[in-house]
């Protein structure tokens, strides 16, 4: 009789262990109890975010059309804190006069200045005729230590003085459906800007201004503005978008 003799490592060994690969049962590929959603639950997902994307384009772009009739605002509040430092670092008056076609910040040159005397002061300014400082002494010389000269003392001179510009002129041109008013704080009413008219809005070497109110009307939008005396900075606003 043949006998067959079988190693101890294969006794009661399944086939797929003695092959060298051991088999996973599908069971272990699933989790119970999954949470799934429902068609349903996806369904009101979905019109919640159509309904959100609906209501986000309309305040986008109404907020990108108060930016854009807002402009005038932005500009005019960037020429009058430029105006104002200039009037502090250079300790004289500067001015922002105002048009009807728009505005422009220079130095303050003239307390009764007409239409004319501002439209030949923009064309000097655009073809930089103005010269640098001209009614100041150059005091930026050395002192001659070559001819023997010597200062009497020891001590630092003073700092000179800094150079003046006097072709310094920024202008902006208000776009063309564009109509405004101004109401200085002494003023019992607005004046509107049209023909001829020019007023003046200057800050003393102190940075210190008079009160304004800017009321400006475009094509999709009225702004009222209200500006502070002593930093210039814009205190109220109100905005009514049509």
């Amino acid at each position: 009789m043949m006998k067959i003799r079988m190693r101890k490592s294969e006794c009661g060994m399944p086939d797929d262990l003695r092959s060298g690969s051991r088999a996973i049962p599908r069971s272990a590929f699933r989790i119970p109890n999954a949470p799934a959603f429902t068609l349903v639950e996806v369904v009101i997902a979905l019109t919640i975010l159509i309904v959100l994307a609906a209501g986000a384009v309309p305040m986008f772009k109404g907020w990108r059309d108060e930016q854009l009739a807002r402009q005038p605002v932005i500009e005019l509040a960037r020429l009058v804190k430029e105006a104002r430092l200039r009037a502090m670092r250079e300790k004289r008056p500067y001015q922002v006069a105002f048009y009807p076609g728009g505005f422009v910040a220079s130095r303050y040159f003239s307390p009764y200045l007409q239409m004319a005397e501002l439209t030949e002061f923009l064309e000097r300014a655009a073809t930089g005729e103005f010269r640098q400082n001209p009614n100041a002494q150059d005091s930026s010389a050395e002192p001659d230590t070559a001819s023997g000269n010597q200062p009497k003392t020891n001590l630092p001179l003073a700092p000179t003085t800094p150079k003046l510009d006097d072709n310094w002129s920024e202008r902006y041109d208000l776009p063309q459906d564009t109509q405004y008013s101004l109401q200085f704080w002494n003023e019992f009413q607005q004046t509107p800007m049209s023909g001829d008219v020019v007023k003046l809005w200057v800050f003393q070497p102190t940075g210190i201004c008079i009160p304004l109110k800017l009321h400006l009307e475009r094509e999709g939008a009225v702004f009222d503005v209200e500006f502070n005396a002593l930093t210039a900075d814009i205190t109220r606003e109100v905005v009514d978008l049509k």
